[in-house]
């Protein structure tokens, strides 16, 4: 077969692939958006249908050989196709494993824990969850254990061991720990041992951070606590996404049990947000959240669309910024102080006498919760380091489902000195479980590191203070669109970091970003 041929068997059938995962997603973003739950049951089964129909597709024996010879040939292609084929042939060395049979099959046993997860949360009941979540996290285990040596981050390449035309010469005699498979899945090349060194590095001068805050006097935030109805709150959120620049034009915000966002395309961007009746600042920051994943989504070079290199480098960088976003942008004086007429509008009573400042205070305040999601910038690498070790437990065989609960009450008992009231509130609270999203948790934290060392840039390159309040938060997206976003999955996160920074990965820029501003700033707390 000529190359020509080659290359557009290979275009068809992406082409074809990303209409799959197209349809796929909408479904996802249905099934999340409040779809009605009488007909999850068989949404979910014909769900599994396309999953197989996929999967196949992808699966498909010639196009493997096709992509194989290809990137053996790349040093006659462009830099972006061979971009392009080294992904393929990572994605279906580690993929082909595991059958289209059981990703269906897998696919209905993540519907009915997705279903069951939303009752048993609404009645906080984790006992009757168990047989749900069981095979979630079994199943998953089964798939990664079957992978062989190609599961790894780099590419098999021509004259590697176990590269015969794309194809392993029997199983891996080494195969790295379950857990660093499904970590180095989300975030390429980190694995228990890096993550280990970056928590323990981070918990180290967060303790202090804590401890200094607990001698500082208290942050007044009362006027949070009220009744802020959820229609009102809409309206002013409505008022928030016209700022940021999240129009109808390419994106629509939903409500969801657990806020996330689902790219279609740049030019169609879903993600859902939630309200809180009595905390309206955590409806902000969940919206805030979220449109750091639709910018970096929507900020995507148009030539890698429905492509490999038009997803995300790693979750870790697509987490930098949806934190940054949140925390560096959403919690600053200047975006409170922008927003806070919003509030006064909409609830006259409730923030009478409030100024910027006040709002920034209370809306940066630093207090043990239960719950990851309304976490302060301070606890919330807390509350993944106990995710973290949980996990860890879990995919080591350590830790089986059924003591789940009672080792995350007592992770919180020694982490944060609490204990979550109910399941609701502590082993039930996030989606990423019950969707099977093991080894996702920890690039949040990670993402806060990195989050921290772009915004460090950003301020040297703009007035950031003055672009938000002039109404100008666009020209920050546009800072990192020409940054970080247009590139995709072109390179990996540290090569993306060092292009727009100028430096190596460190995270000396977070801890730094933590310990001035909640401390040495006097902004915030003067220990006494």
């Amino acid at each position: 077969m000529e190359l020509k041929e080659k290359l557009e068997r290979f275009r068809k059938w992406n082409d074809t692939l990303s209409a799959y995962r197209m349809a796929l997603i909408l479904l996802s973003v249905d099934a999340n958006d409040r779809a009605p739950m009488q007909g999850a049951e068989y949404r979910g089964k014909r769900r599994s249908i396309l999953v197989e129909a996929y999967e196949k597709l992808r699966s498909d024996e010639e196009m493997f050989d096709i992509i194989c010879s290809l990137y053996e040939d790349r040093e006659h292609l462009d830099d972006d196709l061979a971009r392009e084929l080294e992904l393929n042939v990572k994605m279906l060395r580690r993929e082909r494993c595991v059958s289209p049979a059981e990703k269906a099959a897998y696919d209905q046993v993540l519907a009915r824990s997705q279903r069951m997860w939303l009752k048993a949360k609404s009645e906080a009941d984790f006992k009757n969850y168990i047989p749900y979540l069981e095979p979630v996290v079994e199943g998953y285990k089964s798939m990664i254990a079957k992978r062989d040596s190609s599961g790894r981050s780099e590419p098999v390449m021509p004259g590697d061991a176990g590269f015969e035309a794309g194809r392993p010469e029997g199983e891996s005699t080494h195969k790295s720990s379950l857990y660093d498979q499904m970590l180095d899945d989300h975030q390429p090349g980190w694995n228990v041992a890096r993550y280990d060194s970056f928590f323990a590095d981070i918990r180290s001068h967060i303790l202090p951070v804590l401890d200094a805050i607990k001698s500082a006097p208290p942050i007044r935030d009362d006027f949070l606590h009220q009744s802020f109805p959820v229609d009102k709150q809409r309206q002013v959120m409505k008022q928030i996404t016209d700022y940021i620049g999240f129009t109808d034009e390419w994106g629509k915000v939903g409500e969801s049990e657990h806020p996330l966002t689902s790219p279609i395309c740049r030019g169609d961007v879903r993600f859902t947000t939630k309200y809180r009746e009595f905390s309206p600042v955590q409806g902000v920051f969940s919206t805030v959240h979220e449109s750091g994943h639709a910018w970096h989504a929507h900020g995507l070079d148009p030539r890698y669309e429905g492509t490999l290199i038009g997803t995300t480098a790693s979750a870790g960088l697509c987490e930098s910024q949806s934190r940054l976003c949140e925390n560096h942008l959403g919690r600053s004086l200047a975006f409170l102080e922008t927003i806070l007429p919003f509030f006064q509008k909409a609830f006259p009573a409730r923030f009478e006498g409030i100024d910027a400042r006040t709002l920034y205070r209370a809306a940066n305040i630093v207090r043990v919760s239960p719950i990851r999601t309304e976490a302060d910038e301070v606890t919330y690498p807390l509350h993944i380091m106990i995710r973290y070790e949980l996990e860890k437990e879990m995919m080591d065989g350590n830790l089986p489902v059924r003591d789940l609960e009672e080792a995350w009450n007592a992770k919180y008992q020694q982490y944060l000195g609490i204990t979550p009231a109910n399941a609701a509130e502590g082993v039930l609270q996030d989606m990423h479980w019950p969707y099977a999203y093991f080894g996702y948790f920890p690039t949040y934290a990670l993402g806060s590191a990195v989050a921290a060392q772009f915004f460090a840039t950003m301020q040297q390159d703009l007035d950031v203070p003055h672009l938000l309040r002039t109404g100008h938060y666009t020209d920050l997206m546009t800072w990192l669109g020409q940054k970080v976003h247009r590139y995709g999955n072109r390179y990996s996160m540290e090569e993306i970091i060092k292009k727009a920074t100028g430096e190596d990965f460190t995270t000396s820029y977070y801890t730094t970003w933590l310990e001035e501003k909640y401390l040495k700033s006097g902004d915030l707390y003067n220990p006494m």
